[in-house]
C-alpha cells in the first residue's frame, strides 16, 4: 500500500484482485469518538474522502463490472455515487427554485430545501456559541458530510496528497484526527 491509502477500502480491493473475499462478522464491532466540534470532523472526513478519491483512481480498473462484476456495482454506488451527491443536491435546489417561479408545489419543495440548510447554519452559529445544537445538528452533519465531499474532490482533483494524520486530544480527552 501507498502511504496515503484509505486501508479498509484497500484491504478489500486487494483481497478481491487475489480472488479472496472479505466476510461481514455479525459478532466483531467497533467503536469510534466521532469528533465533537464540526470544523475538526470536516478535516477528518476531507482527509478520508480525498483517499479515497485517489484509491478509486489507482484502482479505477475495479470499476469496470466486466473485470470485478458486482464489485464494480458496489464501489460505484457504495463509493462514487455516495460521494457525487453534493453534484445532485446543487441540481435539485437550483431545479427546484426555477420550478418554483411556475409551479406550488416546486415553490414548498425550494422553501423546505432552503429551509433546512437554513437549519444547518442556525446549528453551526449554535456551536459556535457552545450552545446545544439539538435538532439542528441532524441539518448540520448533513451538511458537513456533503460539504466534505465536494473539498475532497477538489483536493483531489487538485492532486493533493494526505500522506499521514496525527490523533489531537482535546481538552475532554476525546481523540480528534488532523
Amino acid at each position: 500500500m501507498y502511504a496515503e491509502a484509505c486501508s479498509d477500502f484497500l484491504i478489500c480491493t486487494i483481497l478481491y484482485r487475489q480472488n479472496l473475499r472479505s466476510v461481514f462478522e455479525q459478532k466483531a464491532f467497533c467503536t469510534e469518538e466521532t469528533n465533537r466540534q464540526t470544523g475538526k470532523e470536516l478535516q477528518m472526513r476531507v482527509r478520508v474522502i480525498s483517499q479515497t478519491f485517489s484509491d478509486l483512481w489507482i484502482n479505477r480498473d475495479m470499476l469496470n463490472p466486466l473485470k470485478s462484476g458486482f464489485f464494480a456495482i458496489e464501489l460505484l454506488s457504495h463509493k462514487l455515487l455516495r460521494y457525487a451527491v453534493p453534484l445532485f443536491l446543487i441540481l435539485i435546489l437550483a431545479s427546484s427554485i426555477l420550478l418554483a417561479f411556475s409551479s406550488a408545489i416546486f415553490l414548498v419543495i425550494s422553501v423546505l430545501q432552503l429551509g433546512f440548510y437554513c437549519a444547518a447554519l442556525v446549528a453551526w452559529f449554535l456551536e459556535r456559541a457552545k450552545i446545544k445544537t439539538g435538532i439542528f445538528a441532524v441539518p448540520l452533519y448533513f451538511v458537513l458530510a456533503n460539504t466534505a465531499s465536494a473539498i475532497a474532490f477538489y483536493k483531489f482533483l487538485r492532486g493533493e496528497k494526505f500522506a499521514r494524520w496525527e490523533p489531537i486530544r482535546d481538552s475532554a480527552g476525546n481523540m480528534e484526527m488532523n
